[in-house]
């Protein structure tokens, strides 16, 4: 009788197909054919590279964005500098005239202006020749101080202030020297920036 009763729990606990204590069948792990672990599927593979993709784009992104920035700037300082070097030489070349040669200083009144204001120089050209030739007066330009006020790269377009001496040499007589202060409106062009607008400003004790 002992000996059936040891045989028949020892068959029981050998069975790996008992119910587990509460009923249910016991959980087998994941397990691949060979006895190994179930690889993990697609979506779980897939989540790694998408985390590298996404890290590479933002970088890329983030590059873009620190160029596009960097750039502008780099825009902006270029056509600020290039714009005032030729506003400098603008002011010279507009306040610089020579009775004996005034169709000289004449030229270069012209090949520093765009639009309205080369307009003007071209069409009083004569009268402004005959003007300094009667005066009979010799004037040079010396520009003190220049700055942008208003660059836009883009657009071509920029405002610079510049104070300037002119030197006033009668024929015969003494120089006397002017100051003057000067609003000019700058337009880029294919021979570099030229003067399209130009405003002589009233400084304290001029009037």
């Amino acid at each position: 009788m002992n000996t059936d009763v040891a045989g028949s729990d020892a068959d029981t606990k050998a069975d790996p197909t008992a119910d587990t204590q509460d009923g249910a069948a016991p959980v087998e792990p994941d397990t691949a054919p060979d006895g190994g672990r179930t690889p993990p599927g697609p979506l779980a593979r897939g989540l790694p590279v998408a985390a590298v993709v996404a890290a590479v784009l933002a970088l890329v992104l983030g590059g873009l964005w620190l160029f596009a920035l960097n750039s502008d700037a780099t825009q902006v300082a270029q056509a600020r500098d290039e714009a005032l070097r030729d506003a400098r030489q603008a002011v010279i070349n507009l306040n610089t005239l020579d009775h004996s040669d005034a169709q000289k200083g004449l030229d270069l009144w012209i090949q520093s202006s765009a639009g309205s204001v080369r307009d003007e120089f071209v069409s009083n050209r004569d009268a402004y020749a005959k003007l300094v030739t009667d005066q009979k007066r010799t004037t040079a330009a010396t520009v003190t101080d220049a700055a942008v006020t208003e660059v836009d790269p883009r657009a071509g377009t920029a405002r610079v202030l510049a104070g300037v001496d002119v030197t006033v040499t009668p024929e015969g007589g003494q120089p006397a020297v002017t100051r003057q202060r000067i609003e000019l409106g700058m337009v880029r062009t294919d021979d570099g920036w030229k003067v399209d607008a130009l405003e002589p400003l009233v400084t304290p004790g001029t009037g």
